[in-house]
């Protein structure tokens, strides 16, 4: 069994109720992303990488929250088109209290519009020391506007009118770090 990882990219900023944007960057390397127990790596995401999206139910969460639901492609509030350069995604924000304190920090600058991307690696390739690592085929579980990017400054986007996750996100590298202990053997 593979285990959920996720990476991170930036959104800009905001004027309204619709967030919309480059979520996966497809051939850009990311920042220096840290495991327990593993070294420093960046990766990149090779495009097509995830397929036909058409029917899947990825969700928009906050900080991979799943409490935090912002939008949905089930519900039609988020939508995803695969192009040349990544995985671009348009959501209407929920006018809940989480999509209202989203909207209002990412108005404030709070949130810089950094997004991230929880996934199931299929297939990957790395280089010989292990640093560099190319997903070549993965499964797209969730989008979350994040604090902190693995992919930062890869990506764009913008609103406009239209510490539980800390824990998650270690157990979640721990979780991912075992898997490729074992799996790498």
């Amino acid at each position: 069994m593979t285990s959920l990882e996720r990476r991170s990219v930036t959104i800009g900023a905001p004027a309204g109720r619709t967030l919309s944007g480059l979520a996966i960057p497809y051939g850009k390397w990311s920042r220096e992303i840290s495991e327990p127990f593993n070294p420093q790596f960046r990766e990149r995401i090779t495009r097509g990488a995830f397929g036909d999206l058409a029917g899947a139910d990825i969700k928009l969460l906050f900080n991979h929250n799943a409490s935090a639901l912002l939008a949905r492609t089930r519900s039609g509030t988020l939508t995803l088109n695969d192009t040349a350069s990544g995985v671009r995604f348009t959501a209407d924000l929920a006018e809940t209290s989480v999509g209202n304190d989203v909207r209002a920090m990412l108005e404030r600058g709070d949130l810089s519009g950094e997004m991230s991307f929880g996934f199931y690696v299929d297939r990957d390739e790395w280089n010989p020391r292990r640093t560099e690592r190319t997903v070549t085929a993965a499964r797209l579980v969730e989008l979350s506007v994040v604090v902190d990017a693995a992919y930062g400054d890869k990506t764009s986007s913008s609103l406009r009118s239209v510490s539980a996750a800390a824990i998650e996100a270690a157990a979640l590298r721990l979780e991912i770090h075992k898997h490729r202990m074992t799996s790498h053997v």
